[in-house]
């Protein structure tokens, strides 16, 4: 994709979460810092902040996180699974203030959740 549309689809991308978010407050997005993160190897950081509608303070920001974050995360948690004939059948949204979603659904017993929880301490 050349230089010029990756920045412009970043930009629509921006407006299309800014008209959808609830509030002035909601963090934004990973996915959405990671590309404006990854924007400064082709554009000078004042080029995304102007074009972004963002500060220099949060370009930065992003930046070190994205350069903090290893490689290899890996964006499954790898559960057991069970057999347990107690299993019921649940429907679960997560929404974190870092912008993350995560979705589960199917069937849930306690082996499961509690490997769930553990997983997310780490």
């Amino acid at each position: 994709m050349p230089k010029q549309d990756q920045l412009s689809t970043l930009v629509t991308a921006f407006e299309l979460w800014r008209s959808n978010r609830n509030g002035r407050q909601v963090p934004t997005p990973t996915a959405l810092r990671e590309k404006a993160v990854a924007l400064l190897n082709h554009y000078s950081s004042s080029q995304i902040i102007s074009a972004l509608r963002i500060s220099g303070s949060q370009l930065k920001q992003w930046r070190q996180c994205v350069a903090s974050t290893p490689e290899t995360k890996s964006h499954f948690i790898h559960l057991p699974i069970s057999s347990s004939p107690t299993q019921h059948s649940v429907n679960v949204e997560l929404c974190f203030a870092s912008g993350d979603q995560m979705n589960l659904s199917g069937a849930v017993d306690s082996e499961l959740l509690i490997s769930l929880i553990d997983a997310m301490k780490s």
